[in-house]
């Protein structure tokens, strides 16, 4: 098992006092039945990263804080970031409606495309139907690989909406749109400018909004049952996410980058005030359609979800992919920021991943 104490070279010292206390976490994961798991901590005691198991299990390569993994929707945090600074800078309004900045070939073939704004498509209360169920069988056949944000969207096309305007909850296919306000505002793939704006000015060396493939992304793993095997799924997930402009869940980095970005949007390193202001003007999720073991994510803001946890409030995204999955939070009141990466997808690790009680293990 590899962590921060094997990995002086990229981690902090062993020294911080909680190391131990954040090991058994990544060692939890661990018995859990994950592949492979990356932790970052941002406290007052100090920083700590640490890593536990197989970047690829078919070559027995050890994972380390260096390895990449998908980090799914947590994208949606540096979307959002990028979208305000795009208003900071006069570009656009997120109160306009996106049919001001898109093509009515585009949003007169998606159901309530005409009628909502950006800032609806950012907290995903535009009722706009969600591309997944169009997408899963031809990437699981190979059929689909790689798609844009606009090929990705007339899957959508000419089919009902989920919700009325307004209403619902979580729709991936708002923020391909929101890729294509970027690219028609700035005349830059969105991937550019979520680099312009936010990864290159963070120094964020590891972290990548691309259609290149990072030399060090781990495998990825499923599993549908307890006790099923876990099967590589890379291609899987390479092929459903890996198009130009995938901002709803399409990066990769490490669990240090992720929690560095975090902690510096959370504690207002990157926004103006105004801008904070509108990122967290949060509005209440219905809890019947949050999963069950997920009840605590109570409201959402601007691509930020926003928990009512047993240590107060915390701040962020999880971020799940077909064999990914993980989450960043930043907790105010302790002033202490986390992330979890995996490259493990099965019922055990994910009930791990979300319980409530989870978070404690951190404090």
């Amino acid at each position: 098992m590899n962590s921060c104490e094997e990995d002086r070279s990229t981690d902090v010292p062993a020294e911080n006092p909680n190391a131990q206390k954040y090991q058994r976490i990544v060692d939890k994961f661990m018995e859990a039945g994950a592949v492979g798991v990356n932790i970052a901590v941002i406290s007052p005691a100090g920083t700590w990263s640490g890593s536990g198991g197989l970047a690829d299990r078919e070559k027995n390569i050890k994972m380390t804080t260096d390895n990449r993994l998908r980090i799914g929707s947590m994208t949606k945090m540096f979307a959002a970031t990028t979208v305000l600074k795009l208003q900071e800078e006069g570009l656009l309004n997120i109160k306009d409606k996106i049919n001001k900045y898109l093509p009515h070939s585009i949003t007169d073939r998606i159901a309530n495309a005409n009628d909502v704004t950006i800032e609806q498509c950012l907290n995903h209360r535009a009722g706009i139907r969600n591309y997944l169920p169009d997408i899963a069988s031809g990437v699981f056949d190979g059929s689909i690989a790689n798609y844009s944000a606009e090929q990705t969207l007339q899957l959508i096309y000419d089919k009902p909406a989920d919700d009325p305007v307004g209403k619902g909850y979580y729709s991936n296919s708002n923020y391909l749109l929101l890729s294509l306000i970027i690219k028609k505002v700035t005349g830059k793939e969105s991937y550019q400018v979520v680099n312009e704006k936010v990864i290159t000015p963070l120094g964020l060396k590891n972290t990548s909004a691309s259609t290149q493939l990072p030399a060090l992304l781990t495998r990825s793993y499923y599993s549908e049952t307890t006790d099923g095997a876990l099967t590589d799924v890379t291609d899987i997930d390479n092929n459903g996410i890996g198009g130009e402009g995938a901002i709803d869940g399409g990066m990769i980095s490490t669990a240090s980058d992720i929690v560095t970005f975090t902690e510096s949007l959370l504690t207002n390193k990157l926004l103006s005030p105004a801008s904070m202001q509108q990122l967290q003007t949060f509005v209440d999720n219905d809890p019947n359609r949050l999963e069950p073991d997920l009840k605590y994510n109570k409201q959402y803001g601007l691509g930020l979800m926003k928990l009512d946890t047993n240590q107060g409030v915390a701040l962020g995204h999880d971020g799940h992919v077909f064999g990914f999955g993980g989450k960043s939070y930043y907790f105010p009141q302790q002033k202490v920021t986390i992330c979890i990466l995996l490259n493990t997808w099965s019922p055990k690790v994910v009930a791990l991943l979300n319980a409530k009680d989870t978070f404690n293990l951190f404090f």
